[in-house]
C-alpha cells in the first residue's frame, strides 16, 4: 500500500497517557507515517516526553508553537492542519493525546478509503474507563442523511483520515477563522468534505481505545456525570450557537438556506418544521427522537 501519512497529535497537560499513545503509533502495522505533534502550552511534562520521543524517532517532529496558544483542542488541531502543504504525503490522519491505537488502525483506514475511493473517514470505538472498570463499543457508522452535517461529526475527530487533497481543502476553508473556543473541529471537518462533496467512508470496525476521565473534553459521556455535563451544554445554547457556526463556517447556510433560516429564527412553527425533518439530521434514529424533544425545549 503506497502511502504515506502524516499523523496530527495535538496535545495539552497529556503526561499522564500520552506514552501509552506514541507506543501504539510505533506499533503500527503500516509503517510509513510521520508524527507531528503541536502542544498548546502545557505546564505539566508533555512537551518533555514528546521531545524525548523525537530524540529516539526521526519520524517524529514537535511543531514550535511560537508561545501562540489557542485555548481550544480544536485550535491546536486547525493549527497543526495549517503549518504545513504536507508536500509527499498522502493522507493525514488526526490522533489525541489520551487514547490507544489497533495496531492495524491506519492499515484499515488507508484500505477503506482507497476501496471507496473515499476522501475522508472515520471509525467506531471503544470506549474505556479505568477508573470506573467500564468498556463499551461507540457505533457512529449509520447511514448519512442528507443533513446530518449540519447537526452532528461523523465520529470523534481521532478516528478521522483524510487524503491530502482533502486537507489542502480544510486549510483553505478555514483561513479566516480566528478563534475556535467552544467549537468541534472534528463537526467543522465533516461540515466542509459534505458541503464540497467530499466522499465520506464510515468504517464499522474499531480501531481506537478511547479513554475516557475526567479531562476529555467532550467524550463518549455515558456515565451520569456526563450526562448532566451535556444536558448543561444544551441548556446554556451550545448547540444551537455551534450549528449556526458550523453552517456558517461549512458553507451549509448557502446549501441549506431554508433550515439554516429556520433554526436562526426558532419560532414555534420553525420548531415544527425542523422536528418533522429529525430523521434527515442524525444518523442514529434513537437520536433522531432525542432531536425532536431538543428543538422543543433545549434549543
Amino acid at each position: 500500500m503506497d502511502c504515506k501519512v502524516a499523523i496530527l497529535l495535538a496535545t495539552y497537560n497529556g503526561s499522564l497517557y500520552i506514552e501509552e499513545q506514541l507506543e501504539s503509533f510505533i506499533a503500527q502495522t503500516h509503517k510509513d507515517w510521520h508524527l507531528f505533534a503541536r502542544d498548546d502550552g502545557s505546564t505539566d511534562d508533555t512537551v518533555d516526553i514528546l521531545n524525548l520521543f523525537a530524540s529516539k524517532y526521526k519520524n517524529v517532529t514537535v511543531v514550535d508553537n511560537f508561545g501562540d496558544f489557542t485555548g481550544s483542542a480544536a485550535g491546536n488541531f486547525f493549527k497543526l492542519i495549517s503549518f504545513s502543504d504536507y508536500q509527499g504525503f498522502t493522507h493525514v490522519s488526526l490522533a489525541d493525546q489520551d487514547d490507544v491505537w489497533a495496531p492495524g488502525k491506519l492499515k484499515a483506514a488507508l484500505k477503506t478509503m482507497q476501496l471507496e475511493e473515499a476522501g475522508g473517514y472515520s471509525s467506531n470505538l471503544v470506549s474505556y474507563d479505568n477508573a470506573m472498570k467500564k468498556a463499551g463499543y461507540i457505533d457512529k457508522s449509520q447511514s448519512q442523511k442528507e443533513f446530518d452535517y449540519l447537526f452532528q461529526g461523523a465520529s470523534a475527530g481521532c478516528t478521522y483520515v483524510l487524503t491530502r487533497d482533502v486537507c489542502l481543502l480544510v486549510q483553505e476553508k478555514i483561513a479566516a477563522i480566528e478563534s475556535y473556543r467552544g467549537r468541534s473541529h472534528d463537526w467543522l471537518i465533516y461540515a466542509l468534505c459534505r458541503t464540497n462533496n467530499i466522499h465520506w467512508v464510515f468504517d464499522k470496525e474499531a480501531h481506537i481505545f478511547y479513554r475516557q476521565h475526567a479531562n476529555n473534553v467532550y467524550g463518549a459521556m455515558g456515565a451520569f456525570s456526563g450526562v448532566q455535563a451535556r444536558l448543561k451544554l444544551l441548556r446554556s445554547g451550545w448547540y444551537r450557537e455551534n450549528i449556526l457556526w458550523i453552517a456558517e463556517k461549512s458553507g451549509a447556510d448557502i446549501k441549506c438556506a431554508t433550515i439554516v433560516d429556520r433554526i436562526k429564527r426558532n419560532s414555534f412553527f420553525d420548531k415544527i418544521y425542523l422536528s418533522k425533518l429529525a430523521s434527515k439530521f442524525r444518523r442514529n434514529k434513537k437520536e433522531s427522537r432525542a432531536l425532536v424533544f431538543i428543538l422543543f425545549f433545549l434549543f
